[in-house]
Formats: C-alpha cells, structure tokens, sequence
C-alpha cells in the first residue's frame, strides 16, 4: 500500500529501521517532519528524513567526514594539486548512484555529503534497503580512495 502522507512515511521508515535492527535515535528539528539515525551492518551511520521543505519525499542521507591528516595532506600539495584531485573524486563519483556534495566551501572540503532520494509512491523496504547499500558502498569506495592515496586515517 503506497504512502501518502508524512506520518504514514515516519511510520513506514521507522518500522523498518526497528525491523532491520539499524535504528538509533530520533532527532527532532523544526525543519523535518521526521529525522532517524541508523547505522547499518557495514557501520555506516546514516540518516533518513523527510523535509518539510519537500514533498511526498524522504532523502536517505550519509556525511563523510574526510580525515583531518588527510585534508593537510592535501592542502599542503598546493592549490592546483589539490582541485586536481576533487575534480577527478568528483569524476569518480559521477557513476555512482547517490548525488553527492563537497563541503562547507568546494575550495576546502571537511566533507562528503550523499543522499538518495525515495518518492512516496517507491517508499518501499526494497528501495530503502537499495538506497542504503548503495551508500554504504558509496562511503567504501570513496574511503578507498583517500587511503590508496593518503594512507590509513589518523582519526585526529
């Protein structure tokens, strides 16, 4: 049965975050008309709301934090190295399924935003389960490349 309103959508989601064991917490804000924190089996935290803002859809969203030792690294090859190597991630990541965004600033990233989107007549527990493997394979990759490129993370 398809979802047609905001308290439908929060219910759907939340029974299936409490059903697949990834549910954490729920985070109120004035701006959404729900907001949960997951973590799923590859211990990828992740988000899903549904904006206010925004209707008959929930975004299913990650935020990459890019390692501190990382972004020195990178800020220290100097300012055409580094826009070479956000121009090529952001090449990279063109052929990935979530949309993705660079920030607070494109010139200095901190990090990687990425969201799928589900319109009520998809919200379903095979589309969330997709949208959620696909960012969690989304952060894995993008990982990857840090490391193969910088090293291990320091977590400073």
């Amino acid at each position: 049965m398809p979802v047609k309103t905001p308290e439908e959508a929060k219910e759907f989601v939340k029974t299936w975050m409490v059903d697949r064991k990834v549910f954490k917490r729920d985070t109120l804000s004035e701006t959404v008309h729900f907001q949960y924190e997951g973590t799923c089996v590859t211990g990828v935290n992740f988000s899903i709301q549904h904006p206010k803002d925004m209707v008959r859809v929930v975004g299913i969203t990650v935020k990459m934090l890019i390692d501190p030792n990382h972004i020195k690294i990178i800020d220290k090859s100097g300012p055409r190295k580094r826009e070479k190597f956000y121009r090529n991630l952001s090449d990279r990541l063109i052929f990935v399924p979530p949309a993705f965004q660079l920030g607070p600033t494109l010139e200095h990233p901190e990090w990687l935003f990425f969201v799928k989107e589900i319109s009520y007549d998809e919200l379903t527990e095979g589309r969330l389960m997709d949208a959620v493997d696909q960012l969690s394979r989304t952060v894995i990759f993008v990982s990857s490349i840090f490391i193969d490129k910088f090293g291990e993370p320091t977590g400073e």
